[in-house]
């Protein structure tokens, strides 16, 4: 498959992907929830799937492991953000929350590889 053709995929299925979340979002009760099916998990499934139809399972495997730790480092980023923020103000509290980040999902993340490696 040519670089052309992938662009197209991702967009189409991207595309396609995020109208059926944002209807999903405007299903849900009550509506803070809707945030919660926005562009981003939708994007991520399209680009996963043409990941797997293009460069195999094995690539698809690591990409969905990076979404994983991420999204479980970002909860653990919001834990400590809001103390943060609350406590330090704006400016050092999203440092701190960007700092709580990074090291949650590298942390996260080098620990996934290693598991599925064995």
């Amino acid at each position: 498959m040519n670089p052309v053709e992938l662009v197209a995929l991702k967009a189409v299925d991207g595309g396609l992907l995020v109208v059926v979340f944002a209807l999903v979002g405007e299903v849900l009760k009550p509506k803070r929830f809707a945030g919660l099916f926005g562009a981003a998990p939708s994007v991520a499934l399209a680009n996963l799937a043409v990941i797997a139809l293009a460069e195999g399972v094995g690539a698809a495997r690591s990409s969905s492991t990076g979404m994983a730790a991420g999204g479980i480092a970002m909860v653990l980023c919001c834990l400590v953000g809001v103390p943060a923020v609350r406590r330090l103000g704006a400016l050092r509290g999203s440092v701190v929350m960007w700092g709580a980040w990074l090291a949650s999902g590298a942390a996260i993340y080098g620990g996934l590889m290693a598991s599925l490696v064995r």
